[in-house]
Parts: structure tokens; C-alpha cells; sequence
């Protein structure tokens, strides 16, 4: 068993993708995941006689399904979680924490055209936009929140003159 989890949903969900790579897999979303769906996916082979891998995202949304996990830490089981889960994957064995480079956060807290570049390299554009819009919000900064909004509504209504980085880049030059 192996479990991706951290804040960079980028690069774990690129471990995901590797990870199912070449195998049979069978997928599940914790939320809709019962207990005797698991056991009998872990349990039973595919048509070939091979063992599936089982992949579930979200395993943590139900208590009993990680108790299950827990106890069959042998299996070929992976786990994807698009957050940090730091607190609750203490009783595992095989544990990757994807984290977001600090250099983000510094980004997010004073846009520049340098610093959008060197973001640009670590997540995409509508993420770098997300972020900037939710770290607004929590700042309260209703200036920066009303010009995102915007550069979102005439991205999303086909206004926009140019794709999202560009107007990123414009938008971090004027500050």
C-alpha cells in the first residue's frame, strides 16, 4: 500500500498516474466506498488470475475504511488524498507527502511578474488563479478580489483577449 497526500495536487496526482501505470486497476471514491465493496476488490483476482491494484481517492471520508486499511498495509492498495493528511497517516507504512514549494506562498502574498513565472512552473494557471482569489478573500482585500473576479468572468465568457497567464502577467504588473 502506498498513500499520496499533501497540498500539491499536481505533482501527487503525476505519482498517481505513474503509480497505475502497466497495472489493472480498480478505482473507488472513499465517499461512496463501502467496507464489503474493498474487501471483495482486494480479495478477488482479475480474469487473468493477477491481483488487481486497487486505487481509492478520498479513502479518508469513512473511519471503517481506513481501519480496513490500516490492518492490510499489504496489499496492493493506493491511496490518493488531495490534502495533507499528515495527522491521520501516522499508522502507515508507506507514506508520500506532496508539498507546495514555499517560494507559492510568498508569490501569493505579493504577485509579481518574476514570481508568477517561477510559479507558473510548479502548477497551472487556474490553479495560480484560485489561490491568489482565495488568499484575497481571507486578507479581505476587496481590491484584488474584484479585479480577479473579473479577469475570471470575461475568461469564462470568452471576452478575456488573450489565455489566463497573460492576463496573470498584466494583472501582477499592475500591482
Amino acid at each position: 500500500m502506498i498513500i499520496l497526500h499533501g497540498d500539491n495536487q499536481v505533482t501527487s496526482r503525476q505519482a498517481l498516474l505513474a503509480a497505475k501505470e502497466g497495472r489493472t486497476v480498480l478505482e473507488f471514491t472513499g465517499s461512496n466506498l463501502l467496507l464489503d465493496q474493498l474487501v471483495n476488490a482486494v480479495e478477488t483476482n482479475s480474469l487473468f488470475g493477477q491481483a488487481n491494484t486497487i486505487v481509492i481517492e478520498r479513502a479518508f471520508a469513512k473511519k471503517e475504511i481506513v481501519e480496513y486499511l490500516i490492518n492490510n498495509q499489504d496489499k496492493d492498495i493506493i491511496v490518493w488524498e488531495p490534502k495533507d493528511l499528515s495527522a491521520k497517516v501516522k499508522n502507515f507504512k508507506n507514506v508520500q507527502k506532496f508539498d507546495l514549494p514555499k517560494y507559492i506562498f510568498s508569490f501569493l502574498d505579493n504577485p509579481t511578474v518574476p514570481g508568477l513565472h517561477l510559479v507558473l512552473q510548479t502548477m497551472p494557471a487556474e490553479q495560480i488563479m484560485a489561490s491568489l482569489a482565495t488568499r484575497a478573500h481571507k486578507r479581505a482585500n476587496t481590491k484584488w478580489l474584484q479585479e480577479l473576479l473579473t479577469i475570471d468572468y470575461k475568461l469564462k465568457t470568452g471576452t478575456l483577449p488573450y489565455d489566463l497567464t497573460v492576463a496573470l502577467e498584466l494583472w501582477c504588473a499592475k500591482l
